[in-house]
């Protein structure tokens, strides 16, 4: 693994964690995984589900991925993503993040937050984060 990857990981780890609660991570740590789910039934695009993925961070050889799941099931929401997240996004949710950058950071957690802000709006997640 590349010497930078654990420290964007935790980067990410941490901004993920500002959302508990309502949020709940679940960890895979034989994958490097780290993922956030609203853990209560949820309807979304007329389907029920028993939590809603928000998001995550998995570590690899030569990135760290995050995973955002509002920019999949609204991408119509999140058509203005920040230059240079946009030129890490590969498919329709995933960004991988290969080396150190403060100003990136900025603009995931920026990504976020009008995430969960947006989930909010649609009762998609019922309560706030902790203040």
């Amino acid at each position: 693994m590349l010497e930078v990857i654990p420290g964007i990981y935790s980067t990410i780890h941490a901004l993920l964690d500002d959302y508990v609660p309502p949020l709940s991570p679940r960890v895979d740590a034989n994958n490097n995984r780290y993922d956030m789910y609203y853990p209560h039934k949820v309807t979304l695009a007329g389907k029920d589900y028993p939590s809603l993925y928000f998001g995550g961070v998995a570590a690899y050889e030569k990135y760290a991925a995050l995973y955002f799941f509002p920019i999949y099931t609204h991408p119509e929401e999140f058509t203005a993503v920040p230059t240079a997240l946009k030129k890490l996004q590969k498919g329709k949710s995933c960004f991988h993040i290969s080396k150190p950058d403060e100003l990136l950071m900025k603009d995931v957690k920026l990504l976020l937050h009008k995430g969960f802000e947006f989930y909010i709006s649609k009762g998609l997640i019922g309560t706030h984060k902790k203040s």
